[in-house]
């Protein structure tokens, strides 16, 4: 286990194969967690438990086919505000819009930078326009994505160079 993931809010590395199998998984059995951590299946549990009330795991939801659902489509959009707009105001106003999957208070030129899905490109156009008119939103930057090589990987983050002394190599996520 690298330096980094041993600090990561104060896991050991029995939390760190249940997290791993976990987010691979999030059906898994306290008696497959424990099985692949080393520990007891009591000791599993317990662990899970104290993830949990630590807000390590937040939480746990089914993955779904955005396509089976009939979004056909998924962008991201940059939002840019004009100068003196309250921040929630304009997240809060953003997150309540129908299809915005996630939204990213972000540094640089625009303000957030949002992941929608829509049925179709009309559907999007009409998204892209109920955002511009949010009071306070300047201009949006669409990306439609074209396909998707990678979505949801579990959070496996790259190490602080300045921390780790081996090389940075993936472990097969």
């Amino acid at each position: 286990m690298s330096p980094d993931r041993r600090t990561a809010a104060d896991l050991d590395e029995v939390d760190w194969k249940i997290i791993d199998v976990l987010q691979e998984d999030g059906r898994a059995t306290y008696a497959r967690l424990a099985e692949a951590a080393g520990v007891s299946t009591a000791s599993a549990h317990d662990r899970v438990r104290k993830l949990e009330k630590r807000g390590v795991i937040m939480g746990y939801q089914a993955l779904v086919s955005p396509r089976l659902l009939g979004a056909g489509v998924t962008a991201y959009i940059a939002v840019s505000e004009r100068g003196g707009a309250a921040y929630t105001d304009a997240r809060d106003r953003l997150i309540a819009l129908r299809g915005v999957e996630e939204c990213h208070s972000v540094a640089g030129d625009e303000s957030f930078l949002i992941k929608v899905r829509a049925e179709s490109t009309l559907a999007l156009e009409r998204l892209v326009w109920h955002i511009r008119s949010i009071a306070r939103i300047e201009r949006t930057r669409t990306l439609v994505v074209l396909s998707t090589a990678a979505e949801r990987r579990p959070v496996d983050p790259f190490p602080d160079p300045e921390v780790v002394e081996e090389p940075v190599i993936g472990v097969g996520k």
